[in-house]
């Protein structure tokens, strides 16, 4: 998932004040490992949340309602803290794709002016040799009537 996984890791970090409280109690039971593994679907729910939101241009307000839900619910965060998060991951994700086809738009473009800068010096190239070729047969057959 590259970035996109990176942003939907970043909505799931734990507020600092609510992860010290949770720690001082100090034990790791079976629930906590269970808790991983459904945090783990809950971002790559997330995730396809996201993906569908980017392939369609908007967030619908009730995946954000609901990814806004299972962030409060894994972070500690308030349901409008969280969804403002969401938003803002979104947003994030939205101007990284942006760019990155900015720059797959940039390259391209290089690469036509390139290849048609090439194109040309390469017919230019071919008209010079084909008239040195007209010279030179010229000028040889001359000598050959001499």
């Amino acid at each position: 998932m590259g970035s996109m996984g990176y942003g939907v890791d970043s909505l799931f970090r734990k507020d600092p004040a609510v992860a010290a409280s949770a720690s001082s109690g100090g034990q790791t039971d079976s629930s906590t490992v269970s808790a991983d593994r459904s945090g783990v679907a809950s971002q790559a729910e997330v995730g396809r949340i996201f993906i569908n939101g980017i392939r369609t241009g908007s967030l619908s307000p009730d995946d954000t309602h609901y990814a806004g839900q299972v962030v409060a619910r894994r972070t500690g965060l308030s349901q409008q803290d969280a969804e403002k998060r969401v938003t803002d991951t979104y947003a994030r994700a939205q101007a990284t794709l942006k760019q990155a086809a900015d720059k797959a738009k940039a390259a391209a473009d290089d690469a036509r002016k390139a290849s048609a800068y090439g194109a040309l010096w390469l017919f230019v190239s071919l008209l010079i040799g084909a008239f040195v070729a007209s010279l030179a047969a010229t000028c040889g057959g001359r000598r050959r009537d001499l």
